[in-house]
């Protein structure tokens, strides 16, 4: 017989919903006589009357809501449920012993209830693989750490999408839900790391070779865009001393570029941190136009792990949501190696069928504001030398997205042998970007008049757009600093809640959680950068 007690551990015990509602009723005839004399007196304080009464039926909420698993746990098939569930846990569990737990419903009501917690059989075992026992009642209704599913979903949602956890905090207060910043803190990371674990848990299953090819994108024109973001990241600041280096930049400081947009402003700060970057991924179907079909869902999914982990989490996607039978899948990036590179391996490794076209295609964007970047000091040289001749950038650039990559080449070689004055830095430069505009083009990237006829994408503004909404605007704030770990856990339920693919992720963390609550976490690096010689000759002059 599993007990259950409200308002206080020792408080009035139930049995089911009938017994709740008969107490909520009680106090709630008598708060709604309180509350139609406010607003009889005063109709302005409409908002404060229907806060509470909103609050008064979050009340009987979570009374009903007591009674109907009180209820439902002294039942027969309740407990059949526990058995196989405890016979098919992930190690051999013992047959369990009642313990009274603080249970939080929907709304933020706290119960008590007297639960069967059943230890592993094999203390020793499970110190060795770290896998720990199960509140197996709670389990069946997919409880986190005492905390009811919809609660969790609530306070993920909210502190996620707040600019700040003191926000989150906030509006979850108004909402009537009264936790600890504490409390919260512990919800989300702790749901953050179940969706972490059975993100591993799906990459183990994939590499494996056991996991069922999916069909959400069976026949569709599909499109893959990876970017990286950036996020600053807690560890130990390096002092910066604000008199020797006043009005300095940040090159001039440290003697490398700022990882941040602003690259060259002036220093005020008088620590410098480490910027990290997180990669990003977006997969989504799109139609005959290149543009999304909003009838299939998007995915958007990230980590701060290595090029390597990226190489896997995409291959895994591709491959359970069906892409390996789509009609064409289409890489769509900016200038990236990392990216470029991996492709044929990510394409092997997801098994995509030898029908499915593949496409290639270098951000039209991306591809002009390099060019950009070369056009810019020969056209000073040009000036400079007063050249009564008009410049012929415009037209390189109608060029470029005519995909005539190679005369842009010729062009940019033949300007460049003839430019006199140009620092060694501008050269550095410009050929650095006949290089990179070669090497697209020899690749086959830049052919945009034939992609536009085949209805591809010609630029990654799905993944730009992904990257601002997932990444800076919660990520990227002044004078926030994460630890990694805490960023990849805000960065995995950010890409679900985005994508509109939470409550399907979170069925499925449940059930494995259910199965085995064992935590398997990526493997991220969080030491510092290496110091370059600048910044360690910086340093040792202080």
């Amino acid at each position: 017989m599993r007990r259950w007690n409200v308002f206080d551990r020792v408080g009035p015990e139930v049995n089911n919903p009938n017994q709740t509602m008969g107490m909520f009723l009680a106090e709630a005839y008598q708060k709604i006589a309180q509350l139609q004399v406010i607003l009889n007196n005063d109709p302005m304080q409409m908002e404060f009357v229907e806060q509470q009464v909103k609050e008064l039926f979050d009340l009987g909420a979570g009374l009903c809501l007591t009674g109907m698993i009180a209820n439902s746990m002294n039942s027969k098939e309740h407990g059949k449920r526990c058995e196989e569930t405890r016979l098919e846990y992930a190690i051999p569990l013992r047959a369990g012993h009642e313990r009274q737990v603080e249970v939080h419903l929907g709304a933020g009501h706290i119960s008590y209830a007297a639960t069967l917690y059943c230890q592993p059989k094999s203390p020793a075992a499970s110190r060795e693989d770290h896998t720990p026992g199960l509140d197996i009642d709670l389990s069946q209704y997919g409880f986190s750490e005492n905390v009811s599913p919809w609660l969790v979903s609530k306070v993920c949602r909210t502190v996620a999408l707040a600019p700040s956890l003191d926000q989150a905090y906030v509006e979850l207060q108004r909402d009537g839900i009264q936790l600890t910043r504490t409390t919260i803190d512990r919800i989300v990371s702790r749901a953050g790391s179940e969706s972490l674990t059975v993100r591993e848990r799906m990459l183990e299953q994939f590499e494996r070779g056991d996991m069922k090819q999916g069909c959400e994108f069976t026949g569709r024109r599909v499109s893959v865009q990876i970017d990286g973001g950036r996020t600053r990241t807690r560890g130990v600041l390096e002092w910066i001393d604000p008199v020797e280096n006043f009005g300095k930049t940040q090159s001039q400081v440290t003697g490398e570029l700022s990882a941040g947009r602003s690259k060259e402003t002036r220093r005020s700060s008088r620590f410098q941190a480490d910027w990290r970057e997180p990669k990003l991924l977006i997969i989504y179907a799109h139609d005959d136009n290149g543009r999304r079909d909003e009838a299939v869902r998007v995915l958007i999914d990230g980590s701060f792990g290595d090029a390597d982990y990226m190489e896997r989490l995409i291959s895994m996607h591709l491959h359970r949501l069906g892409a390996n039978k789509a009609k064409t899948i289409t890489f769509n990036s900016d200038g990236a190696t990392w990216i470029w590179g991996r492709i044929d391996s990510i394409l092997a490794k997801a098994k995509v069928e030898s029908a499915v076209v593949v496409n290639q295609v270098l951000d039209v964007c991306h591809a002009v504001e390099n060019l950009g970047k070369a056009l810019q000091p020969l056209d000073r040289s040009l000036n400079a030398a007063g050249e009564s001749e008009p410049s012929n950038s415009n037209e390189l650039r109608s060029r470029l997205r005519d995909g005539q990559w190679s005369q842009v080449v010729e062009v940019l070689t033949a300007r460049l042998s003839q430019a006199e004055d140009l620092s060694s830095a501008d050269r550095s430069e410009i050929k650095r970007v006949i290089e990179y505009i070669r090497s697209h083009g020899e690749a086959g990237r830049l052919g945009y008049p034939k992609f536009k006829l085949m209805g591809l994408p010609l630029g990654s503004g799905s993944i730009e757009s992904a990257i601002r909404r997932v990444i800076n605007l919660r990520m990227k704030n002044s004078g926030t600093f994460w630890r990694i770990q805490k960023a990849e856990k805000i960065l995995t339920i950010r890409s679900s809640i985005l994508s509109g693919r939470w409550d399907d992720d979170r069925a499925v963390v449940k059930y494995e959680m259910k199965r085995n609550r064992k935590q398997a976490l990526p493997k991220l690096d969080e030491s510092p950068r290496p110091k370059s010689d600048a910044r360690q000759r910086t340093q040792k002059s202080q």
